[in-house]
């Protein structure tokens, strides 16, 4: 699924073409009650044993050795069906409604700004040249393009689709935290007496960030940042950071470490918990993508 970014003057292309794909393998899991899950399969040549695992969006993915044959695969269903019995429910009570947001909040900005369709991608190109920025994602007739006006994000094209919108809004706020988060850690940095990180910009799908020194040890520290953490609020986005910055100096999470944390940080232990209960009350749209499989 392409995309394309733009600030005024400047364009981006998000990849090339994606390279044709083997067919897609499944396995099906049918639960007591009659309800049918499909777990779409992903060959991994580090994993050693099988793992079944659900997405916040509600994807069944079961991780297998590469060489596995795929009716090996389905033999394991007896053995994963009474975690998924339990876990499918709990699920299902709580997932967030797949809907568009009214609006973003970006709290680093001190940004605010509605989220609307707009109408169809012809309407959308004829008013691209008062865009601040632009997003296209999809191909063919199934296509949604965003543009930032003002202080509102307009959607126009496939609409309709919340998936395929929630992919362009995603690619928006990430090109937005790569402008952002970067120069802010670094202030926090020089004011805190650290030396100022490298900072990428990532699409982590479990964690908000990570600390680390490149292979063998040598590389240069650098801090990697989910384009999520653009939406914390101020006082835990700079948390945040610190949490990682502190890793600057100490590779874990021992006392020295916990203690460095507590000095710029007072209320560490309190602002880890909020960091974990924001990941779970994350909005639909921005929720990590469930991956394809990969055969």
């Amino acid at each position: 699924m392409g995309a394309l970014y733009r600030r005024p003057r400047l364009w981006q292309h998000g990849g090339m073409a994606a390279p044709a794909r083997k067919p897609e393998e499944n396995v099906p899991f049918v639960l007591a009650n009659g309800e049918v899950l499909t777990a779409t399969v992903r060959r991994s040549a580090r994993s050693r044993r099988p793992r079944l695992s659900l997405s916040p969006r509600g994807g069944l993915s079961l991780v297998i050795p590469a060489a596995w044959p795929l009716a090996r695969a389905r033999a394991l269903v007896p053995d994963f069906l009474p975690w998924l019995e339990r876990a499918w429910p709990r699920f299902a009570a709580s997932r967030p409604e797949a809907a568009l947001p009214e609006k973003i909040a970006l709290p680093l900005a001190g940004r605010e700004l509605a989220v609307a369709p707009a109408g169809d991608f012809a309407a959308g190109r004829a008013a691209s040249g008062d865009a601040a920025s632009l997003v296209r994602a999809g191909a063919g007739s199934r296509r949604v393009l965003l543009l930032e006006l003002g202080e509102s994000l307009r959607l126009f094209g496939a609409t309709d689709d919340v998936a395929l919108c929630t992919v362009a809004l995603g690619h928006w706020c990430r090109a937005e935290a790569s402008r952002l988060l970067p120069p802010h850690v670094a202030a926090l940095a020089r004011a805190h007496g650290f030396a100022p990180p490298l900072v990428n910009v990532r699409d982590q799908r479990s964690r908000w960030g990570s600390c680390s020194r490149g292979r063998g040890g040598t590389a240069e520290p650098h801090i990697q940042l989910n384009w999520r953490a653009l939406l914390l609020p101020r006082p835990l986005l700079d948390h945040l950071c610190f949490h990682e910055l502190c890793h600057l100096r100490h590779m874990d999470h021992s006392p020295a470490y916990r203690a460095e944390l507590a000095r710029v940080s007072p209320d560490w232990a309190v602002q880890e918990r909020s960091l974990s209960r924001a990941w779970r009350e994350l909005p639909f749209w921005a929720l990590p993508q469930d991956a394809p499989g990969r055969g």
